[in-house]
């Protein structure tokens, strides 16, 4: 017999990487699931998973940076129940090999994807955008903002790369991107207000995830100095000593999106063990 619940409003997850299935965990005990992601396989293995395990979830892949795609997303949701909750984890670092290609997934994917899941948000709903630590590294310019604003404009990588004054590394795409991703996250939560749908972004600090561990044993400097340093090392950073665990950005994640946090709305969480307050007390950022 299904559960009753299985034709409540879902909780849909952009992305089933680590992070993503966490999430998704945790969200399960309250809502039926519906995942996204663009890998296939993967998302098979995760969807037979988490379905062994007792919760009723679906899949559906997706190219987040296919309008089309993301569109039928939202043709799901519109002939269902619609979505209680939309937390958007899916984002590449430099192993994408092109920063215009990573920039399309990490900040025009997550637009396509509230454009089409946003109308079909029920009342009381809640939508998570998954931002970063890095979003606070580009200094506070009015110009960089407007611009970060419309990422679907025709010609957006071209003024970005014009703006950065050469192509942006991947370091410097990643910062871009996410701090787009946290001004996505305002402006819908002023748009989505009105129908008591709610819109934040979290920035988490140095994670241990698989994300990060594919991406390499080192982070830019960001103190003055020249080249990388090492995850330990960075990590020393932090007022708390330590990287964080993935548990610890999907326990936050379940509390914004739950009735808990109603009033919640339009605000980037730093889930970073004290990371920012140290870069603003160095003045290594003017966010």
């Amino acid at each position: 017999m299904t559960p009753y619940f299985a034709d409540a409003p879902l909780a849909l997850i952009i992305g089933c990487g680590g992070m993503g299935t966490s999430v998704a965990r945790a969200l399960g005990k309250r809502h039926p699931l519906l995942i996204a992601d663009i890998d296939a396989e993967r998302l098979a293995e995760t969807v037979d998973a988490l379905t062994v395990e007792g919760y009723v979830v679906s899949g559906q892949q997706c190219d987040i940076t296919d309008p089309v795609q993301t569109k039928a997303l939202g043709e799901v949701l519109a002939n269902g129940s619609g979505a209680r909750a939309l937390v958007h984890v899916a984002a590449v670092g430099k192993s994408i090999g092109n920063w215009r290609r990573m920039m399309e997934i990490d900040l025009l994917g997550a637009r396509y994807v509230a454009d089409a899941v946003g109308p079909h948000m029920v009342r009381g709903g809640a939508g998570v955008l998954i931002s970063s630590l890095a979003s606070y590294l580009p200094k506070a310019d009015a110009a960089l903002d407007t611009l970060l604003d419309d990422p679907l404009k025709p010609g957006f990588l071209d003024e970005l790369e014009a703006y950065h004054g050469s192509p942006p590394d991947f370091d410097w795409t990643y910062n871009y991107a996410k701090l787009g991703i946290n001004r996505l996250a305002e402006r819908l939560a002023v748009e989505w207000g009105a129908r008591e749908v709610r819109a934040l972004s979290l920035s988490p600090g140095m994670i241990d995830s698989p994300m990060a561990r594919a991406e390499g044993e080192t982070l830019p400097a960001h103190d003055g100095s020249e080249g990388r340093k090492t995850r330990s090392d960075k990590a020393q950073e932090i007022p708390l000593g330590r990287q964080g665990l993935i548990l610890e950005i999907t326990k936050v994640v379940d509390f914004l999106v739950s009735d808990d946090a109603s009033f919640l709305n339009g605000i980037d969480i730093t889930v970073d063990g004290g990371h920012r307050a140290a870069w603003r007390q160095s003045g290594i950022i003017s966010r």
